[in-house]
């Protein structure tokens, strides 16, 4: 699977201020749309359940079983691996829809059609989030009365299903670095003469849903492969924090060093924080922690972000891409609420100028990107949306969703289904229909609608909390998946017991004969996740302070730059003249402040959190500003440029009006 090249010219920083000034001129005026009411909002939720229908009966009766439907010409099309793709995508999306009928007969049918041994050479990245993570998810629905979706005849086939298929990917990591080829073959591993080279979206991309088959059936590889990629990844960053697109993963160099959140990066962020949500990991939090302040440091350019070199965070791509626009909603996750309301304006700004969003907009043009001109029916702008509505309930949200349903139904309606869009500006229809539409797109904007008109489904209403994995995919917070008494790892070993215990070589060598997993007495309940403050986060079962003298990356297992080599000396000299407790204060202020949605049982501690100063409720989002000062900020505003306070202004005012 070869990677995708690009050849850019650095961009001066003087014009990026100029780039940032033409592309305000897209922002909305001042007029605000009318306020979509609850009624409305129930119709528009009807009209989104009919568009779906549309697509999915189009699917079932012109493509089914290929992976996906053809809708101009009514044909199917294998474009992944020849089983279904489309329907298994879709499972959770009937689930979430509460059609029990046909959710229960496709749960039936892909259990007992669909098989993987099979000569076929897939993406890892593809396989897992649509085929994986739709397996697990509606295993996780159909076996759960909880859910109000059982079936009575299930009996874990979907699981069988998953484990088997995650099996036939573990060949792609067996490579030096640990971070996995980008295509396997189901029946025979590598291909002699695949590619080396894979993004960093590619290997960043694969924690939940190979985490939760682990829990699921009690084999610890999965995790384990899909850790190490993870650490792969980031200890090959660069002394900014900033990590590239694209990485040999038998030498570790980067092939592609321009750093940014959107195609090939992006979901590699999503996964660090999302793994943290679901399995209470720490060391998914911390580096998350890491990467997003060194994004927001080097790529944000309010409201917009640009692609930078990773090793000098020179700008090389003032570009809005099209999968940029999922930072927004993970803002929200992270509880970054403000940043995120003024970039998803000026990404909507962009929907409103063409029906649609183009794969890339030059921000230096204020025009579409030669090459860039389609709309393959994206969701991640509608992800942001309903994230943000659902963080603020500001109904210009709602009115943003309205836009978008009227463009799609407008533009991309054909006759068996929804067609991408060739060329936004033209709105030629182009004959393809990507799963990910019905597991996405639709679900998203289905959500938005119904969360405004009185939720009732499993989400909003049912037993769990959700994760929504990178393709939309349902993954529910549950005791057998976030386990609350999670492991901690030094070093990639694991420990247990008190603060005053010790720990050793002895004690690595013997906690990894004993597995990876080690029930902790120090049992706490997993809203403790959900507590800010400055210091390092509490959860279940985590030992603090244990290993004198090592920082929080060198204690998680990941210190790996040459930059923190002089943190190390400062902290064993401090550790000299001031004792212990410096290296713990030293140790705590790496952790910057981050907010996650807040959890139904909220501790004291989180009470007192929320009422305390710096705080600010958004809903059901918790709110806390980092106070670390940014040395920098004067010279980043020179290079945004003077008229910087107009542009703000400018996207102020889009607060009461629609997005996308």
């Amino acid at each position: 699977m070869q990677p995708i090249r690009r050849r850019h010219r650095g961009f001066p920083l003087l014009c990026l201020s100029a780039a940032l000034l033409a592309a305000a001129t897209l922002l909305p005026g001042a007029a605000v749309a009318e306020g979509v009411t609850p009624s409305e909002a129930r119709r528009l939720r009807d009209e989104v359940k009919d568009m779906f229908y549309h697509a999915f009966d189009g699917y079932m009766k012109y493509a089914f079983p290929l992976d996906e439907l053809r809708p101009l010409s009514c044909q199917g099309e294998d474009s992944l691996g020849g089983y279904a793709l489309t329907l298994i995508d879709s499972l959770d999306t009937l689930a979430l829809l509460g059609d029990k009928e046909k959710f229960g007969a496709a749960v039936e049918w892909v259990g007992k059609n669909v098989r993987f041994d099979i000569n076929k050479t897939v993406s890892v990245f593809e396989t897992n989030i649509r085929i994986l993570g739709g397996l697990l998810s509606a295993h996780l629905i159909a076996s759960d009365y909880a859910t109000g979706m059982r079936i009575q005849s299930y009996d874990d086939q979907l699981l069988h299903l998953a484990a088997d298929l995650a099996q036939r990917l573990l060949p792609a990591f067996d490579t030096p670095t640990g971070i996995p080829f980008g295509s396997v073959n189901l029946m025979y591993g590598v291909d002699e003469n695949e590619s080396k080279i894979t993004s960093t979206a590619g290997g960043g991309t694969l924690t939940l849903e190979f985490g939760i088959l682990s829990r699921l059936t009690n084999n610890t590889v999965f995790e384990r492969v899909t850790k190490k990629s993870v650490r792969g990844i980031w200890s090959r960053r660069s002394k900014l924090n900033l990590v590239g697109a694209h990485i040999n993963v038998f030498t570790g160099e980067w092939t592609q060093k321009d750093a940014g959140i959107g195609t090939s990066i992006d979901s590699f962020y999503e996964y660090l924080l999302k793994a943290y949500l679901l399995f209470g990991d720490e060391e998914y939090l911390y580096i998350f922690q890491e990467a997003y302040k060194a994004a927001m440091h080097y790529l944000h350019h309010d409201p917009w972000y640009v692609e930078v070199n990773m090793n000098s965070g020179a700008t090389v791509w003032p570009l809005f891409n099209s999968l940029q626009a999922f930072w927004p909603g993970l803002q929200v996750l992270a509880g970054d609420v403000d940043p995120a309301i003024r970039t998803h304006a000026a990404f909507f700004s962009v929907w409103k100028k063409y029906g649609f969003t183009p794969e890339g907009f030059n921000l230096a043009t204020s025009t579409v990107q030669n090459g860039q001109r389609s709309y393959p029916l994206r969701p991640e702008l509608i992800e942001s949306t309903y994230w943000l509505f659902k963080a603020t309930r500001d109904h210009r949200y709602l009115d943003v969703g309205r836009d978008i349903l009227a463009s799609l139904q407008y533009g991309a309606r054909c006759p068996c289904g929804y067609c991408h869009i060739a060329d936004v500006e033209t709105h030629k229809q182009d004959d393809h229909m990507e799963s990910f539409f019905l597991a996405e797109t639709v679900k998203y904007l289905w959500l938005l609608f119904d969360l405004a008109a009185g939720p009732d489904n499993i989400v909003e209403s049912g037993p769990y909390k959700y994760i929504f994995s990178t393709e939309g995919h349902l993954l529910p917070v549950t005791p057998e998946i976030a386990l609350v008494d999670e492991h901690c790892s030094y070093f990639g070993a694991f420990c247990n017991g008190g603060a005053d215990h010790g720990y050793g070589a002895s004690a690595s060598s013997t906690k990894h004969q004993n597995g990876n997993y080690t029930q902790l007495d120090d049992i706490q309940t997993h809203s403790s996740l959900y507590s800010t403050s400055n210091v390092l986060f509490k959860t279940g079962g985590y030992i603090k302070g244990v290993c004198p003298g090592l920082t929080h990356a060198q204690k998680l297992g990941i210190s790996y730059s040459d930059g923190e080599d002089n943190f190390i000396e400062q902290t064993s000299e401090s550790r000299e003249h001031h004792g212990e407790s410096a290296v713990e204060s030293s140790i705590q202020d790496q952790s910057s402040s981050i907010i996650l949605i807040s959890h139904p049982v909220t501790s004291q501690q989180d009470e007192a959190l929320e009422s305390g100063s710096g705080s600010q409720d958004h809903g059901n989002i918790v709110v806390t500003s980092d106070s670390d000062s940014d040395s920098d900020s004067t010279s980043r505003d020179n290079i945004v440029g003077a008229n910087t306070e107009e542009l703000m202004e400018d996207i102020e005012g889009t607060s009461g009006q629609d997005k996308r």
